[in-house]
């Protein structure tokens, strides 16, 4: 990623290197270097733009295009402030989210206060990915049914050694692997097909009759 980085300050005149000050936030797949006072630039081996459009209502100003160098996502933004803000700042950029239409991603909800930042004092929802288009209504029934019809789910052991076990072992795979094995898939849910939504409906009542009396 830092390769790529310095091959856009060569070919782009939106920041120069010397602008560069430091980081300002880091996730899985994607790095946010503080570029002084020209804000930020976001870089991401994920586009920020895959599944939809900006959308200025919610969505934090992009600065410049989208760019791609070689593996990289480039998009100059400003810098936002990200300290102090709570559950309501986050229901305050999710209301927003979905007037304009979409749902939100699993790496987002009230409590993802490192999603938001607030600039030129409205409240900016920072992770592009976190807001994602919505399926079709015979599709959201299906998703929605299958969810509230669940009788049979999986429990994690909450143990103390059951976590320093998960802990260790996810520390493992990050030295490994990178930050990236704890990065949090965001793609949206695809509309289904008729014969997609009626089979997902017939798994669901085959498992619970499985492991209970009733099929909902």
């Amino acid at each position: 990623m830092i390769p790529d980085l310095k091959e856009f300050l060569r070919k782009f005149n939106y920041v120069k290197e010397s602008d560069i000050k430091g980081i300002l936030g880091e996730g899985g797949l994607s790095v946010v270097f503080d570029a002084g006072e020209k804000g930020a630039l976001k870089c991401s081996l994920e586009n920020p733009l895959e599944y939809r459009k900006h959308c200025p209502d919610f969505d934090i100003p992009f600065l410049s295009p989208v760019i791609k160098v070689n593996k990289t996502y480039i998009v100059q933004q400003p810098k936002a402030e990200t300290d102090n803000l709570g559950v309501e700042d986050c229901r305050d950029v999710i209301a927003r989210i979905k007037k304009a239409g979409f749902e939100l991603s699993r790496d987002m909800d009230e409590y993802k206060t490192r999603q938001i930042g607030r600039y030129n004092g409205k409240n900016y929802l920072l992770d592009s990915r976190c807001a994602e288009p919505r399926p079709n209504r015979f599709s959201r029934f299906v998703y929605d049914f299958c969810q509230n019809h669940r009788r049979v789910f999986m429990l994690r052991d909450m143990s103390n050694s059951a976590l320093d076990s998960y802990e260790r072992e996810m520390f493992r795979l990050a030295k490994t692997y990178g930050p990236q094995v704890l990065h949090v898939g965001e793609a949206p849910r695809k509309n289904l097909s008729l014969s997609e939504g009626i089979s997902m409906i017939i798994e669901l009542m085959k498992e619970n009759m499985k492991y209970t009396k009733f099929p909902f």
